[in-house]
Parts: C-alpha cells; structure tokens; sequence
C-alpha cells in the first residue's frame, strides 16, 4: 500500500490540501472558499444536509468536475485533476453513491475495464480472480464475479465498486453513502476495512447522512452548509444529538404519526404463493403470501438479496412471477399479474429503490420527470396536445408543496440535491392520489430532515386510505411508522406482524436466521 512520499513527510506538508476551492453552476454557488487538510491514514467524515456543496466537492477531488477557483496540493504540490483517469494515476478513488457500473458486463469485466493490468482485447482472468479474492476475503466479502451486474441487487452492485477501487490500492478512498444499501449487520465489516486501509497509511474521506457512521468510524468531521465548511471538530466525545445539531443548526423536527391505522380495513392487494425466480434459474421468492390492508404501513425488511427487490418488481408489474396468485382489489382490476402501466392506472405508485435507474431522468428538465407517469392526465395533456402551461404551474406547486429548493420547474434533474430528487420523484408518484403505494428504500442516502419529510409523507397517504409497502433495511425507520412487519430471508417470508406482538430484537433475528 503506498503511503506519502518521505520529503513530503519530512518537509510537514499534509498528503491533501484543498485552499479556497469555489464552484458555481450558473447563479447556483455549490462551493464557496471551501478549505480542507488530509493526512495519511485519516478517516475524515464528511456531514451536511442535501444541497450543502458536499457531493461538488467530492467529484472535484475525484477529477470529474473542475473548480472555478482555488487550489488542489498532494504532498504539497499543486495537483490539477481534469479527469478520473488522472485522479486515480495520483492515489484517489471514489465509490460513488449512484455506481459506474456497466450493467451488461460481468463483475470480472467491470472491475477490469480501464485498469491495464488485467489486459487489452483478452482480459487476464486468472490474476485478477487471484487480486480480488484476496481483497474479498480481507473484507469478508463474496462476490461471484462471472455473474453480469444488471443482475446483481443493489447491495451487490456496492461491493463490486469497492473492490473495483481498492483492487487499484488508491492512497486516498472516498466513501459516499457507503452503509445506505447494507444491511445492520453488514455495517461493522465496513467499518473494519476503513480502519484496516487507515492502518495501512491510506486516508479515507466518508460522506454520510448517518449520524452513527461517523461516529462509529471517523476521526475528524467537517460540517458543511449551504456550500461553505461551518465546522470541524474530532468526533470523540461528541454526541449524536450534538452532530445533528452541527448540521441543521436546531433540533429535527419529529416525526408525527398522527392516528392509529385503521385496523381490519379492506385488503387492497393479496399475495398467495408467489414464486419468482432469478434470471440464473436460483430461487428468489419462494411461496409468499401475505395481505396488503387499506390505511396501514406494512414493512418489508430483509438483509440485501434475499428476494425483497424481485418481490417489488412482481408487485409494481416489472416482472412475471413463475407461480402464484397476485389479487389486486382495485376498481376495475381483472385478476392475475398485471404490468406497470395497467397498475398505474389502477392506482399503484412505485418509489423505486435506485431512483437514477428506474425513477428519473437526470439529463432532463423537471417537467420531463414529472410527465413519466402523468402523460395521460386530462390536466397536461388534451388529445394528444401537451398543455405547457398546465405542466409548469403542476412541477411549481411540486416544488412549493414538497419542500424542494431548485430554479424552476425547467431546471435539469441534474442540477438538484439527491434530497431535493427524491422529494420530487414522491411529488409525482402522490399527484394522482393512488390507493396503493410501493416504497422501496425511499430514504436512503437522504440528510434527516429530508428523511423527516419523505416519512411524513408516507403516513399522510396512510391516514388518507392508502395501503403502503414499505421495503427498508432500517429497522428503527420501519419500527418509526410501520403497523405491521414482515421479514424476507432466503427467499422466504415470515410474518406479517403488527408491531406491538414482536420487538425489533426479533425482527433482527428473523433477517439473519437461515
């Protein structure tokens, strides 16, 4: 593992320095003055609302943005990254929130791809089998790497991209979101590895809206808001109240469940014995029966790739189960599977769990987004003749009505906030007032005050009749605004439960029993 260069040591340079480093995207300031020290084997935890300037920063370290001013020193001299590939020759690697995947490619291929020590045209398998092994099993990590990425869980897709990375020994590794798609258990595995690589003389910068991965693993935290660094601090001894604090400056608001569900309310959707299995013929969803009630929240909770998303994409009409029976009891709704758009029009949403592959369209305007699912409402569209105007006042009262900073309803999906894309994406997916609703992990990757906000949201459709299914690996989140529970491992459901007949202890169980 390389560590900083002894005269550079020796002169009392820090391995990493950002001086006054400033970025605008037109009249929208994402970095202004920001300055920041690394030194090898640091752990530097990175903290600040959506919007703050923290993922501009990160992509210009990582060479793909280029600041409007300020300077960039390794060893303490001026370094200008104009690209990944040049990052990447001097020591830094990122693993991205949203991964550079090739979907049609093997893992083997996706970890080779631009790296010229596996190969040109005839990609050298067997070392690379023999490099990334080692550093799997150093990680407890298992990976199949001739399986192609699209069909891999999301989970999965995260462990290819740090691997892909740390295959590269990069002197620098920066984490964005890094525990959003991993399981409770997963967690402590992570945090080993940081520690290990930090031992080691690599300096890690982690970005996260967990309040708990910072403390859990970092050394130092720099708060940043509204595109500026407002605090830095160690982490010992600080607590999480006190941290949250740093970050929005007040307490969070609570969350308000206002009343109980309505209990023995109608079903909205049955689920007899469905099966679903993989495109590699292995069992993803075995038997599952369950009910689906009007005016409740029901959790689905399960470690990554245990079925959870096929089970998701049978229920929103993205896939054909293989066996079972899929009730829908909405008006006008023949019996059997149905695909996404009958669905739609029946009255089912879908928050898809990777919103930049499956909810927006991040090279398009707002209003584009919006029209995904709302192309056929009488409101924007008069046979056949898109109504403009009707479409820019609806993603206006979107913008209002959800809480989301961006320009205007024209802006590219591109230039908001992770926090401020989900928001509308939920905009969208509620306009229609649909009688079921399908989250899948609706506040991963989201600060805490957008997380407050996409769960109140949630419960305001449960309290207006709604039957919502919730798909998170959070169990405090579920045991926040769930009435029922149920569990998917290895394919198979336990539950549902209502919440006051188990406890998250044995929640937890049922997702890590075999």
């Amino acid at each position: 593992m390389s560590v900083v260069e002894p005269a550079a040591a020796a002169a009392g340079f820090p391995f990493f320095e950002l001086r006054q480093i400033a970025k605008r995207f037109g009249a929208t300031v994402a970095n202004d003055g920001i300055d920041l020290t690394l030194a090898p084997g640091e752990v530097l935890g990175i903290l600040g609302e959506n919007g703050a300037g923290k993922s501009t920063l990160m992509n210009i370290i990582a060479g793909l943005l280029t600041p409007d001013s300020g300077e960039m020193l390794i060893d303490g001299r001026e370094a200008s990254l104009a690209s990944p590939r040049e990052a990447a020759a001097a020591g830094i690697a990122m693993v991205h929130q949203h991964f550079k995947l090739i979907g049609t490619l093997t893992v083997a291929e996706n970890i080779a791809l631009g790296d010229p020590r596996w190969g040109g045209r005839i990609l050298r398998l067997a070392p690379l089998r023999r490099e990334i092994g080692a550093v799997a099993a150093g990680l407890g990590m298992a990976i199949d790497l001739d399986r192609r990425v699209d069909s891999l869980s999301v989970g999965e897709q995260q462990r290819v991209e740090i691997l892909k990375v740390l295959s590269r020994r990069p002197r620098l590794l920066i984490l964005d979101e890094p525990t959003a798609v991993l399981a409770q258990d997963e967690r402590p595995g992570l945090f080993r590895m940081i520690a290990e690589l930090a031992s080691r003389g690599t300096a890690v910068i982690v970005i996260s809206h967990k309040i708990e991965d910072i403390i859990e693993s970092c050394g130092r935290v720099v708060v940043m808001r509204q595109g500026r660094v407002v605090d830095a601090a160690p982490v010992a001894g600080r607590t999480g109240a006190e941290l949250v604090r740093m970050i929005v400056g007040d307490d969070l608001p609570p969350v308000v469940r206002g009343g109980a569900a309505a209990q023995e309310e109608a079903a909205l959707l049955t689920v007899e014995g469905v099966t679903v299995r993989r495109s590699n013929g292995t069992l993803a969803v075995d038997h599952a029966n369950f009910t689906l009630r009007a005016g409740e929240i029901l959790g689905l909770c399960g470690v990554d790739a245990n079925g959870q998303s096929e089970l998701v994409q049978v229920l929103t009409g993205m896939m054909r189960p293989d066996g079972g029976v899929l009730r829908y009891h909405l008006d006008g709704a023949p019996p059997g599977w149905l695909d996404a758009a009958a669905l739609r029009r029946l009255g089912l949403c879908h928050i898809p769990e990777d919103r930049h592959r499956h909810g927006i369209l991040v090279g398009m305007a707002l209003t584009a987004n919006h029209l995904m699912t709302n192309l056929d409402r009488p409101v924007f569209n008069r046979r056949g003749w898109l109504r403009q105007g009707a479409l820019d006042a609806g993603v206006e009262r979107a913008i209002v009505d959800f809480a989301v900073t961006a320009p205007g309803p024209r802006a590219l999906m591109a230039q908001l906030s992770g926090g401020n894309q989900q928001k509308l994406v939920l905009a969208r997916e509620f306009a229609g007032a649909p009688r079921i609703v399908v989250a899948a992990h609706a506040t991963r990757g989201l600060d805490q005050r957008t997380t407050t906000f996409v769960k109140q949201q949630l419960l305001r459709m449960r309290d207006a009749g709604a039957g919502v299914l919730l798909l998170s690996a959070d169990l405090p989140e579920v045991w926040e605004i769930a009435d029922r529970v149920m569990v998917m491992a290895s394919g198979r459901l336990r539950g549902p439960v209502a919440l006051n007949e188990t406890s998250l202890q044995e929640v937890g169980h049922w997702m890590t029993a075999r």
